[in-house]
C-alpha cells in the first residue's frame, strides 16, 4: 500500500515539473502603420522571443512617429 501510494506521489510530482518547466514563446516582428489610412508602411523580419523577451516585446508601447506609428506584433 505505501508502495502504491509512493509511486503515485512521485508520479504526481513528476508531471508537475515537467508541465511547468516549459517555456512560452512567440514569434515577434516590428511592423510599422500609416496613421492616415492604417496601411501597412513595413514589416520587420519574425524572430523567436521567449519567457521574460517575450514579455518585454508584448509589453512595449506603439512609437508614433508623425505620420507612422511603430509596434510589436507577436504570434
Amino acid at each position: 500500500m505505501k508502495k502504491i501510494l509512493l509511486f503515485t506521489l512521485v508520479s504526481l510530482f513528476a508531471i508537475f515539473v515537467a508541465t511547468s518547466c516549459t517555456k512560452d514563446c512567440k514569434k515577434c516582428k516590428s511592423v510599422t502603420t500609416s496613421n492616415a489610412d492604417g496601411s501597412v508602411q513595413q514589416e520587420g523580419t519574425s524572430s523567436e522571443y521567449c519567457d521574460t523577451a517575450l514579455d518585454s516585446k508584448e509589453s512595449e508601447e506603439p512609437v508614433n512617429d508623425g505620420s507612422t506609428t511603430t509596434k510589436w506584433v507577436c504570434e
